[in-house]
């Protein structure tokens, strides 16, 4: 698995691009979303906002193929928006633990799905959900908008990514 940055305006428009005329069969291109809930007209919804905005994830079994058929096929004008972490000969694919961080937050269609939890004393406790097992990484918890933000070591630097925590109750 590898990242693929690029501005965020073209990130949808490029992820369909790819997916549709680059990738063979064995291939993938994702970007990890979040699920949170928003209040519209009233009644709290789900929406789904992008993990790390500006990232696309790709998995390929020979990623500087892939990199070729890239440079090929989106054309000058759309590559200079394309940034890949590479060293002048080769693509550098994610880090392990890195690769682990998105498979265990994210589920197999790479969406963050909501957490559940409650609060005793200051401390956080998470029952159900991707959080479960990283209380310790939550750094704020914003009830009333029912997220919380975690961070989180990624891509070399600290992240904080607002991720969905339901807090159904809080105890003395």
């Amino acid at each position: 698995m590898f990242c693929i940055q690029t501005d965020t305006r073209y990130t949808e428009k490029l992820k369909t691009i790819i997916s549709e005329k680059i990738l063979t069969d064995h291939e993938d291109i994702f970007m990890p979303v979040t699920e949170r809930m928003k209040k519209i007209n009233g009644s709290w919804q789900k929406v789904l906002v992008p993990m790390f905005p500006g990232y696309l994830f790709a998995s390929s079994d020979d990623p500087d193929e892939l990199f070729q058929r890239l440079r090929t096929n989106l054309g000058k004008t759309i590559f200079r928006y394309v940034k890949l972490i590479r060293d002048d000969d080769y693509i550098i694919p994610l880090s392990s633990k890195d690769e682990q961080l998105i498979t265990e937050l994210s589920d197999e269609n790479h969406v963050l799905k909501a957490s559940l939890g409650y609060i005793k004393g200051d401390k956080l406790c998470v029952t159900d959900g991707p959080l479960k097992g990283r209380e310790g990484q939550v750094v704020r918890i914003n009830r009333h908008k029912r997220t919380a933000v975690l961070s989180i070591d990624f891509l070399g630097e600290k992240r904080n990514i607002t991720v969905s925590l339901e807090v159904v109750r809080k105890e003395p």
